[in-house]
């Protein structure tokens, strides 16, 4: 996919418009990062997940396989440690099934994060913020739609395909912790299970995913990226375990191409759903994540 037609589609689908804010950098700021003036601050940050807070642009959840069979309304918790960065954020998430089992749409995001990184961290990322400690509310929030293209048979797989909608609903990236710009994803995503019919281990799944992520890095550049993903889900009598790899890989070559290993553990009852997930970085993200939750299906 060019570039030209990448730009379109963010211009065109983008729900919030990409703000440039007029920001005088303190003169301890010039000084740190010798400020030429005829160019502007946010020149001097390196738009990608290795260079902003870890809530700029993560590398998207793989989930089942399976458009869901009921709404959902789902609140979490994250920690963030390691890297001379702390951060603690609470988000939230709402998906919408119109079609049961063929058609969900989906909103998601941090609705409040508290951070405090180093100094050196700081000036690492251009960051303007000078005691390197902020809390925030609203950080940039996705919208998606997902179809499913087949449904599991005893030869074939489950297979569905998503848009992702990236807007640029937060404030202003002079700390470097939302990119506040528009972006989207395109993804293809399959899932296989095998039933085991047995009365506490039931089933284990596979689900594989590959896609495209675009990105508007600031008013003139956008990072295109290959997304990629996979996992095993191991079904219990009322949990689930899963465990796998997900990453993409930008063109830039400066901390954009983050690779992950997540593992995520879920306890259901009734229509209850809650879950904990740890996630360990393998490059260019540089954090370690603790995630608590819980959803309500209805």
């Amino acid at each position: 996919m060019n570039k030209i037609f990448c730009k379109s589609l963010v211009l065109f689908f983008m729900l919030f418009p990409v703000v440039s804010y007029a920001i005088e950098p303190a003169q301890w700021w010039k000084d740190v990062h010798q400020y030429d003036a005829s160019q502007s601050w946010d020149e001097y940050m390196t738009y990608t997940s290795a260079y902003f807070g870890p809530n700029a642009l993560p590398v998207p959840e793989l989930y089942d396989g399976r458009i869901p069979q009921k709404h959902e309304v789902e609140l979490s918790t994250d920690v963030y440690w390691g890297y001379e960065d702390q951060t603690q954020s609470v988000s939230g998430r709402f998906t919408y099934v119109p079609i049961t089992g063929r058609l969900a749409i989906s909103g998601w995001g941090v609705l409040a994060e508290h951070y405090h990184t180093s100094t050196a961290v700081r000036d690492q990322r251009a960051s303007l913020i000078e005691n390197a400690e902020e809390t925030l509310f609203i950080g940039d929030w996705y919208f998606s739609t997902r179809l499913a293209l087949l449904h599991e048979k005893r030869y074939t797989p489950d297979l569905n395909i998503e848009m992702v909608l990236k807007t640029a609903s937060s404030n202003t990236s002079a700390g470097a912790r939302y990119f506040d710009t528009p972006g989207y994803i395109f993804d293809l995503t399959v899932g296989k299970s095998l039933l085991l019919h047995q009365p506490f281990f039931q089933e284990i799944r596979f689900v594989g995913q590959v896609g495209f992520l675009c990105y508007q890095l600031n008013q003139l550049h956008q990072d295109d990226a290959p997304l990629f993903a996979g996992k095993f889900l191991f079904y219990f009598h009322r949990s689930t375990f899963e465990t796998g790899i997900h990453g993409y890989s930008g063109w830039l070559d400066q901390g954009d191409r983050p690779l992950v290993f997540r593992a995520k553990y879920q306890y259901l009852h009734s229509n209850m759903r809650y879950f904990v997930q740890y996630q360990h970085a393998f490059r260019d993200y540089p954090y370690r994540r603790l995630q608590t939750g819980v959803a309500f299906a209805f």
